[in-house]
């Protein structure tokens, strides 16, 4: 990977400041320093830190670009489960932290010109936050082990319960994509906007797959167990 500004990086890769915000390296007020001098200054070996990098980048790459895979239709309730805790659950968990600190930046940053815009994306995001941090629990630790364990009435109308959620937080990124003028940052933006809208996109566009798989796949496939 080549030295360039963490401002190019960014720019290109906007997936990058999850990686940079978890290696606590300022791409926002340092965007430009270069990224092999960022690395030393933070006491990171260049070569095998740069190996990681890439190794993010190429996995974000792969997760953001693939279609659903044809086997997830055949998969089992567990295997199915696990799929979904193993990436939407664990994705999205990292990109909620990383646009929650991005945002609180720019509120510092561009509040004076854009403080009516930039309130109404972190209220709804904020509110969009807590909603999937307890949705995530919740089926963690209740609904997901009923429905392993057995098909039963009292699942099935927590499953209900789970597609109600899943329409209260569709109207929460309807509402997100408008106060976002759909995730386009305003001229006078930075690199660090920019990217934050473009972590924003990313996060709905997985949830939106999230929901799709829970909603068409999982649900229905338990249903079937419990009419049975």
């Amino acid at each position: 990977m080549q030295n360039i500004k963490l401002s190019e990086l960014v720019k290109h890769n906007p997936s990058t400041t999850i990686f940079l915000n978890e290696h606590h390296i300022d791409y926002c007020c340092g965007g430009d320093h270069f990224l092999y001098e960022s690395l030393e200054e933070q006491g990171y070996e260049i070569k095998s830190t740069l190996k990681k990098l890439e190794t993010f980048i190429a996995e974000q790459d792969e997760k953001h670009n693939k279609v659903i895979a044809g086997d997830i239709y055949t998969m089992g309730l567990r295997e199915l489960i696990s799929h979904l805790l193993a990436t939407h659950h664990k994705d999205e968990r990292a990109l909620l932290s990383s646009i929650d600190g991005n945002l609180l930046t720019l509120l510092s940053a561009h509040y004076p010109r854009h403080k009516a815009e930039l309130r109404e994306v972190y209220t709804l995001f904020s509110t969009l936050r807590t909603e999937l941090m307890l949705h995530f629990v919740q089926e963690e630790e209740e609904v997901f082990p009923l429905m392993q364990s057995e098909a039963t009435k009292e699942a099935y109308d927590k499953v209900v319960a789970l597609e109600s959620e899943h329409e209260a937080a569709g109207d929460l990124i309807k509402s997100l994509i408008k106060a976002t003028n759909d995730f386009t940052a305003p001229s006078d933006g930075c690199a660090t906007y920019r990217a934050t809208y473009a972590l924003l996109k990313q996060l709905v566009e997985d949830i939106f797959l999230h929901i799709y798989k829970e909603n068409s796949i999982l649900f229905p496939k338990y249903a079937e167990g419990v009419d049975a």
